[in-house]
Parts: C-alpha cells; structure tokens; sequence
C-alpha cells in the first residue's frame, strides 16, 4: 500500500489533470457560445439608447413585413480574441436568421472593444446583395459614422443601405417569416 505522501502526490497529479481539462473544457465551451437572440436589436454593449432600439427594431419590422427578409442587430463589448468572421457567422447560423430553407437573414455585427464590424449574409439574401455591396455600405456608410462616435447613426445608415438594395431585387416568399420579439 502506497504511502501517506504518495497517496497526496498522486491525488494533486489526479486533481492537476482534471482541473486543467475543465479549464479547457470551460474556455471550449465559451468559444462556442453566442449571445441569446432577444429580437431585432441585441445591444449587449449598451452603446444604444431605447429611443434607438426601438426605431431601428421598428424598421426593421416593416422591412420584414415587406420583404420577408430578417435582419438583426448585434452589439457586443469584446469579440474576447475571436476573429469577427467566425463569432458573427457562428451567432448567425445559432440564431438562424431568414427564411427556413431560404437563408435570407442578416446580421450585423458590431464588436466595441475591437472597433470591428461585420454583415453577414445568409446564403439565400446573397442573391439580392452581394458580400462586395456589404463591404461597401459597411466601408461608405457605417465605419466612418462610427469612426465619429455615431455607433446608432452608423448602424441606421447601413440598414439603409442593405434594405434599399434588399428590396430592389425582392421576390415575395410564400413561407411566413420566422416572428422576432
């Protein structure tokens, strides 16, 4: 029978192993993670008044209405070392934006810390504007805004952007959209 002071080194080794696989269990599962869709606009960072909130939601109702095209907002503090591309299109396929079978959805992501933004496209809405349209509105129309501070005048001006270019090519779906809060 193994010693006192073996027993405890083989314990510490033991509880050493399973920490650290809990840690990276922990940092794995963090990274797979997105923020809880609550409707239209999901300003996780604060950096929106209600006032705001509630007039780019209800444009983006009427938009919806029209279109049947989804489009969300998201506001985040820190992207936490993640690149943009990969936490928008991860949040994006979690929310499951757009038309079911159709992909029709948006998403526009907006990442303070990092001062990064992106709009995603589902697969579906890439027929109505292109991946180089939305770099364009984003390049000409938001990141300048919020170079100034204008984070909602940013985010107004590009939905603009995307919903002009939307409703330019758009083709009435017979499946009734998904509801947002």
């Amino acid at each position: 029978m193994p010693s006192g002071r073996v027993r405890i080194a083989r314990l510490t080794v033991i509880i050493a192993l399973a920490a650290s696989l809990g840690v990276g269990a922990i940092v794995w599962l963090k990274s797979d993670r997105v923020p809880k869709l609550n409707g239209r606009v999901n300003d996780y960072a604060g950096v929106l008044t209600v006032a705001e909130q509630e007039r780019i939601a209800g444009t983006l109702q009427k938009y919806q209405q029209e279109t049947h095209h989804q489009i969300a907002v998201l506001t985040i503090q820190s992207l936490r070392g993640e690149k943009i591309e990969a936490f928008s299109l991860r949040t994006a396929n979690a929310w499951g934006l757009g038309n079911k079978g159709v992909d029709d959805g948006i998403l526009v992501t907006i990442a303070m810390q990092e001062r990064s933004a992106r709009i995603e496209l589902g697969k579906g809405m890439q027929r109505f504007i292109s991946d180089a349209d939305a770099k364009e509105i984003m390049d000409t129309e938001m990141t300048p805004r919020f170079a100034r501070g204008d984070i909602s005048g940013g985010i107004e001006r590009g939905l603009d952007r995307l919903m002009e270019e939307g409703r330019r090519f758009a083709v009435q779906i017979g499946a009734a959209p998904q509801r947002l809060n």
